[in-house]
């Protein structure tokens, strides 16, 4: 979609100047069916002169524009926290948002980059599966505004060792643990992770009532090669806490199928822990997030790993 936005900027002959991003789901009887679930609203200025650039000297500069948009917007949300607030001034799909259209404010005041006339590509046809360098500049955006959403409770090193799938299960428990239930929310969260296919996570789908499995919810389902989900750390993680929340089975029992599990255990045994640690704080949410029992078996789990003697 940002590609496409891109696109129509540019053979209008305008730029963007800001964006805002405003959820509209709702589940009332009267809205049946497909609705609209979010609008996104930009401020268009006319683009003047002929400004030129090259794609690795614009990748330089899409990634501190996002990383200065992310961090004012999160600087914000800790000012208002301190002064007078306990909840956040801007959620992560805003912050995401607004990560993507600080991406778009830099490309569209050009209308040269490697020498393609910008107006131009974007109306040509599009060929079926050809990937663009509109395309490749807004993947890298997307791949770097995420990159800075990282949860409360998760540290940079951990959360750059995971894969796509596995940022977007953890991150859906951030916030369905700040009681963020939004439909939309996971939708966005899934295409800005380039999740192929999100609704094998997803325990409830209903407009604002959204909410990812826990680790009971799996049980042992998904566990397969051929699954997106079932050879993730994080999914044996969420194993090897099923396994404590539903059995007397020993611990040390327990770590012999999470070494199974995961072919590095003894290189990963931090990110393992630090994984269980923050899920242990996330299924202590409030209201349909709240899982005690799993919550109290991910610091069971933690403290296996942590004093198994190596």
């Amino acid at each position: 979609i940002w590609a496409d936005m891109a696109n129509i900027v540019w053979a209008s002959g305008l730029q963007v100047s800001a964006a805002w991003y405003v959820v509209t789901e709702t589940d009332s009887a009267l809205r049946d069916g497909q609705y609209v679930k979010g609008t996104i609203m930009l401020v268009l200025r006319k683009r003047l002169g002929k400004s030129e650039t090259f794609r690795d000297e614009i990748a330089y500069e899409i990634e501190g524009e996002v990383k200065k948009q992310i961090e004012l917007l999160t600087g914000l949300n800790q000012e208002s926290k301190d002064l007078y607030r306990d909840a956040n001034l801007f959620e992560d799909a805003d912050l995401q948002m607004a990560g993507y259209a600080a991406a778009l404010r830099v490309l569209t005041k050009y209308s040269t980059i490697d020498g393609a006339d910008m107006a131009n590509e974007a109306l040509r046809p599009r060929i079926k599966k050809q990937t663009t360098i509109v395309d490749e500049l807004v993947d890298y955006a997307v791949g770097k505004a995420n990159e800075y959403l990282v949860p409360s409770g998760l540290d940079q090193s951990t959360w750059d060792r995971l894969t796509n799938i596995e940022r977007f299960y953890l991150k859906m428990l951030d916030q369905e643990s700040s009681g963020i239930f939004t439909m939309s929310n996971y939708q966005n969260f899934a295409k800005a992770f380039k999740v192929k296919d999100h609704t094998p996570l997803m325990a409830e789908t209903k407009a604002n009532e959204a909410r990812i499995r826990g680790a009971v919810d799996f049980n042992n389902r998904s566990m397969s090669d051929g699954d997106e989900f079932g050879p993730t750390l994080v999914r044996s993680v969420l194993y090897g806490i099923y396994l404590i929340a539903s059995s007397d089975i020993d611990g040390d029992k327990v770590l012999a199928q999470l070494k199974q599990l995961i072919p590095t255990y003894y290189q990963e045994r931090t990110v393992i822990a630090t994984v269980a640690n923050y899920m242990a704080r996330k299924f202590e949410g409030n209201g349909p997030s709240s899982r005690p029992k799993e919550a109290e078996a991910a610091i069971i789990l933690r403290d296996l790993i942590r004093n198994e003697r190596v």
